[in-house]
């Protein structure tokens, strides 16, 4: 059975306070690669290119350069990786959802998006999360929402790490933000580049 280490991030926020600038889409993505040091080591070859420190922290939201954006994304195209995605209109949900915390809602999805993850891809893995609050308490609340939902998740451990300390968790990041800009902007110039990784896209709408 191959091994893979599997990486997550998410993009908007847990928010429905539109008329703050809450998000409407919210995007959680899930990465699995048999090869995590290759593509941290495409992703550290990118900042070296576009000439950005060792440890320059890749969020989408932050690429302004088109030429930055277009380098990562041609980086990630050419990587051995999937994904999992799943994109919510957080204008469409039920009204039990906007009296969740937002720890509540981002583990409910996190749940949600594991489940469509084939099992024995999973089993015996290590999944990477980028820290949402309190390391601890993600991890215990993410355990007790996917029991509570009758989810095993499989992995060998669930790791709760900073994005600046883990470029796995910024390649999910990327492939996130370029879904939610893609359905937010209709702008999918990003995204078609890593289209053919995504195994699932689940549309909650």
């Amino acid at each position: 059975m191959s091994t893979f280490t599997f990486a997550g991030d998410e993009a908007g926020d847990t928010s429905f306070t539109f008329k703050k600038g809450a998000s409407r889409y919210f995007v959680l993505a899930v990465i699995a690669t048999p090869t995590p040091d290759d593509l941290r080591h495409r992703l550290a070859a990118a900042r070296k290119q576009a000439y950005l420190p060792e440890g320059f922290d890749f969020h989408f939201n932050a690429l302004a350069s088109a030429n930055l954006r277009n380098l990562l994304f041609s980086t990630l195209s050419s990587a051995d990786f999937e994904a999992w995605v799943i994109i919510v209109d957080k204008a469409t949900l039920v009204d039990v959802f906007q009296v969740m915390s937002g720890l509540e809602f981002y583990l409910y999805f996190v749940a949600e998006l594991i489940s469509q993850i084939p099992i024995e891809k999973r089993k015996g893995n290590l999944l990477i999360l980028d820290e949402f609050g309190s390391p601890e308490k993600t991890r215990l609340e993410l355990h007790r929402v996917m029991k509570t939902r009758h989810i095993q998740h499989g992995f060998r451990r669930i790791s709760i790490r900073r994005s600046q300390s883990e470029t796995l968790i910024q390649a999910a990041d990327l492939v996130a933000g370029a879904t939610l800009r893609r359905y937010a902007h209709q702008q999918s110039d990003a995204f078609d580049q890593i289209a053919s990784k995504v195994k699932t896209l689940i549309e909650h709408c």
